[in-house]
């Protein structure tokens, strides 16, 4: 490459640093809730894109699509890292977490645009769920009835109405693993302390 094409690609790259930065690290933020790591995130997805200079238009919709995938991209795996270096806990930790979570969730119908994607899965999740084990986890969650009152209501021992629950959440748990957003489930947990 000519000296030429080398000040044209880094003023370019200077000239989207300066417009993108700000609204990249608050994106990143949003997901990380951590000042220094949403920048440490933008700055890491700046550099890529210098060293991806050759094979990157530098048109404005182009870049600007792959700055914020590549943003939330960074995010992600910086939650999982997280998630994997902080948030080594047992099952029954992480069961209590998501308990927790999701019983402030159903209580409080206030949403966050961050955590939109993880209120949906988990509302999706639950509709899947068998009538009654549907009907003791709403009971359990959205109304805040103590096990003791589900079994009563419903005529079953509260044993019954424990499994029910615990197998709710051990295959909600599942279920966000799988698509990925457990870590936002432990960010947002962490967050509401």
């Amino acid at each position: 490459m000519s000296s030429e094409g080398y000040v044209q690609d880094f003023m370019a790259l200077e000239t989207l640093f300066k417009r993108f930065y700000k609204p990249l690290q608050a994106y990143a933020f949003r997901f990380v809730n951590d000042k220094d790591l949403s920048e440490d995130i933008v700055q890491d997805v700046f550099f890529e894109l210098w060293q991806r200079r050759e094979s990157i238009r530098f048109e404005d919709v182009v870049v600007k699509s792959y700055l914020f995938r590549a943003v939330y991209t960074h995010s992600l795996n910086a939650l999982n890292k997280k998630h994997q270096n902080v948030c080594s806990l047992d099952s029954e930790r992480e069961t209590d977490i998501l308990d927790q979570y999701v019983s402030s969730y159903m209580q409080n119908s206030e949403q966050s645009l961050l955590l939109k994607e993880l209120e949906e899965e988990i509302m999706s999740y639950i509709n899947t769920l068998p009538p009654q084990c549907h009907k003791i986890f709403m009971l359990s969650r959205s109304y805040g009835l103590k096990n003791r009152e589900i079994a009563e209501q419903l005529g079953i021992s509260i044993k019954a109405v424990e499994k029910q629950i615990s197998k709710a959440l051990y295959g909600l748990k599942e279920h966000l693993v799988r698509k990925d957003l457990f870590p936002l489930l432990i960010l947002a947990f962490m967050c509401s302390r």
